[in-house]
């Protein structure tokens, strides 16, 4: 017969818990390092343990419910294995995890539950009868002394499961929140069975325990994510870490060290173990330097496959002291690998040495042009000037005009020599004052200035000056914006009234030509252009615009080839020399059309002291 009772819904709890339960364990069957296994043959084995118990309280006649008293022999101590074995698992202590170690532990219980099952000589069952408690049909039994020792033997893989999780609780502080809701799921059940062992119960609770603490396992899996955010013990992450780590208490004794800080110490990590900080001073001085040192730094040197690598080792206390005591709570000791950072910081001294012997000889080659190239056409302007007192001849003329010529190459190439040094002198300079400068430089004649710009960059002052006066120069030379007349009068010298400005698009190269205005062949004197030039600021940079002939497209990717010019005058650097002050700092030139069909060149990139000023616009320069 069977009978109903209040205590089988709790019993049968269990079972509707550990469906959903058990299928999100199996869904992360593949979680890297906790293995499912144990927590899923723990809930099964709980569950099992429920169902026999309420099979045991539903019959009613007294064989059929010793016959399945084996049910929860066997289901205990499943539970009691898995829980060890994931608790184990969990705090990473995989060494009781070893099959040869596991099976000697488990051994003992194994034995004791074929014992118990077979009840040889009745030492696991005395003697049962049929007794109704509360109008329930129980069987009361009296245990011999293989049932309490089997449950002694149990109590201690429960024991062992307990410190195993209290012991990682106190060490890791971010994964208290599952550890305590494992620790109180077990707490319920062996409280109650306890209770049974000790004879104050009449009834063993233990099933219905484990009924009221399988939620609790599903606020493990489903609340803390227990598969999911699995915690990885300081032991692992300290021994196979590169940086060495040492540790010493507030006797300032080594109490911790993993086996990276003693390979580079040359000794094995228990010879450092228990030793004090006057043995680690003594036999390293790397270390009693960062003790001694106000930051707690060095760096040591060793060989390793050949190769020399650096480390820096670190001190610094644990933490402050503690109220009392004589001294700080501990320090550690980090030797940190730095060789990649050392190797680059090497390159980068090499690099800067290389670069400064480069100026040198830029300067000395310079200096040849300045010097040893100048004094020889000064003799020869000179000797020019006695023999025009002598001579009245055209030829004086033309040696006169090849000496201007020889002087702007020499002072062209000297300005392209010293752009080739690499900016090593940079600092904030105002983009008005270096323009106003360099205008001061440039004979500008007629041509006119208009700066809109107040901002403040990071540059080499010297390098954007002649950056400047070489935009400048190029505007004032094939900017002209004299009247057509001047065109009209170069189209008669050159035998030509119908096609004055057949040469126009080649002749302004440097400065190009898309509008009807006189070319750089046209004779206009040197200074004599109206030109008005404008520098003005853009959102990463800053133009230097006019309102001459402009550039072509098609020509704007040849007037930065260093000697390419169409003047019969020009010597083809001074735009050459703009792109390497400004590759120089790592800027870009690029080259537009202004809004009045001038050329405009754009300078983008710059490091910024100030900032873009609000009041000013990417826009077309206003001339004044």
């Amino acid at each position: 017969m069977v009978q109903f009772s209040w205590l089988l819904l709790p019993l049968v709890f269990p079972l509707l818990v550990a469906i959903p339960t058990v299928y999100v364990i199996v869904r992360n069957f593949e979680t890297p390092r906790l293995s499912p296994i144990p927590p899923l043959v723990l809930i099964v084995a709980v569950t099992l343990w429920c169902l026999s118990d309420a099979a045991r309280l539903a019959v009613t006649d007294l064989d059929t419910k010793l016959a399945l008293y084996p049910g929860y022999y066997l289901m205990g101590t499943v539970v009691v294995v898995s829980l060890f074995v994931f608790a184990a698992d969990y705090t990473e202590r995989t060494d009781w995890l070893r099959p040869e170690r596991l099976a000697l532990v488990t051994l003992p219980v194994a034995l004791s539950t074929v014992l118990e099952v077979t009840n040889l000589g009745s030492w696991t069952m005395r003697s049962a009868r049929l007794v109704s408690r509360d109008g329930v049909l129980v069987a009361d039994v009296t245990w011999g002394p293989l049932f309490y020792l089997h449950h002694g033997i149990a109590y201690l893989f429960v024991a062992g499961a307990a410190y195993l999780f209290l012991t990682f609780e106190t060490a890791n502080r971010h994964y208290r929140g599952q550890v305590r809701s494992i620790v109180a799921a077990l707490s319920i059940p062996w409280l109650l069975n306890m209770a049974y062992l000790a004879g104050l119960t009449t009834f063993n609770y233990t099933s219905i325990g484990f009924a009221a603490a399988l939620p609790i396992g599903v606020l493990m899996v489903f609340r803390y994510r227990i598969l999911q955010l699995i915690p990885v013990e300081r032991s692992s992450v300290v021994a196979e870490m590169d940086t060495g780590y040492l540790v010493l208490d507030q006797g300032d004794v080594v109490v911790d060290v993993n086996d990276r800080a003693a390979e580079l110490l040359g000794m094995d990590p228990e010879g450092l173990l228990g030793r004090d900080r006057a043995f680690l001073e003594a036999t390293f001085p790397e270390i009693a330097t960062a003790f001694e040192d106000s930051e707690g730094f060095n760096t040591i040197t060793r060989e390793e496959n050949g190769d020399d690598r650096y480390y820096n080792v670190e001190t610094s206390t644990l933490g402050p002291p503690i109220e009392g005591a004589n001294s700080d709570t501990g320090s550690v000791v980090l030797f940190q690998d730095v060789t990649d950072q050392i190797a680059a910081q090497r390159q980068l001294r090499a690099q800067k040495d290389r670069l400064e012997e480069q100026n040198e000889r830029l300067e000395e080659f310079a200096s040849i042009l300045s010097h040893d190239l100048r004094n020889p056409l000064s003799v020869a302007d000179g000797r020019l000037e006695l023999a025009r007192d002598e001579y009245d001849s055209v030829h004086m003329e033309k040696i006169a005009e090849a000496h201007d010529r020889m002087d702007e190459l020499i002072e062209d190439a000297l300005a392209l020599a010293r752009q080739g040094q690499t900016v090593l002198n940079r600092e904030p300079v105002s983009l008005r004052r270096i323009a106003e400068h360099a205008w001061e430089n440039v004979d500008t004649g007629a041509a006119t200035l208009d700066v809109t710009t107040d901002r403040t960059v990071v540059a080499d002052g010297s390098q954007l000056t002649q950056l400047f006066e070489n935009l400048f120069r190029n505007a004032v030379e094939h900017g002209s914006t004299s009247p057509d007349s001047q065109a009209r009068q170069d189209a008669v010298e050159h035998g030509s009234t119908g096609n004055q400005n057949a040469k126009r698009s080649d002749d302004a190269v440097e400065h190009g030509s898309t509008s009807n205005r006189t070319s750089s062949d046209d004779p206009v004197e040197p200074g004599g252009s109206d030109v008005t030039v404008t520098v003005g600021e853009m959102t990463d940079g800053f133009y230097v615009a006019d309102d001459g002939p402009g550039i072509p497209p098609e020509k704007r990717g040849q007037v930065f080839e260093k000697g390419f010019t169409t003047a019969t005058d020009g010597t083809g650097f001074g735009l050459a020399i703009v792109e390497n002050a400004a590759e120089a700092h790592g800027w870009t030139v690029e080259i537009t059309e202004s809004e009045s069909g001038g050329a405009r060149f754009e300078i983008d990139g710059l490091d910024d002291a100030s900032g873009p000023n609000p009041a000013t616009s990417d826009g077309p320069a206003t001339t004044t």
